[in-house]
Parts: structure tokens; sequence; C-alpha cells
């Protein structure tokens, strides 16, 4: 059954996310341990997700919030509506 997503916590600059794809706990764990192998500085783990109260109160507190994210994919505004220095590349 699965009941697993993937937390991750940047050392770099303390950001934070949970996935939302549901794994199997045992694949959810390997894929935990392979993504910190490839990217050693983020630290990833397998847990069940809660409702989402708990999920944030399990969450470090940071100075800046504007440096948590939990979608990278996200984004208030067309890119084309963005302004020229905002936009990568």
């Amino acid at each position: 059954m699965k009941t697993h997503v993937i937390h991750w916590v940047s050392t770099v600059n303390g950001s934070v996310g949970t996935g939302k794809r549901l794994f199997e706990k045992e694949e959810a764990e390997r894929l935990a341990a392979e993504l910190n192998s490839n990217y050693p500085e983020i630290d990833h783990e397998a847990v069940q997700p809660g409702p989402p109260s708990v999920v944030l109160a399990s969450e470090p507190s940071l100075p800046d919030a504007s440096l948590v994210t939990s979608d990278l994919n996200a984004c208030p505004q067309p890119e084309a509506e963005l302004p020229s220095a905002e936009i990568p590349g």
C-alpha cells in the first residue's frame, strides 16, 4: 500500500519540502537513500504524511520564511508577466 512521501531539508539554506507522490514504504526508503547519495546537500527522508497542520508544525522555523518552498514548480504569475530580472537564464 502506498503510504509514504519524501520529505527533504536543504543543508545549504534550510529550505524544506514534502513531496505529494505516494510510494510504498520500501520504495520511498530506497528513493530517499538514492536521492541522499545523488544530492548530499539535501537530506531526504521517507515519511507518512499527516494533516497539513502536523507537517507544518514538524518543519524547522526559519528566520526568513521566503526561503521555504514545498512546490518548486509553483509560480504565482506566468513567466511572461515576471520582470526580466527574475527570469532565469
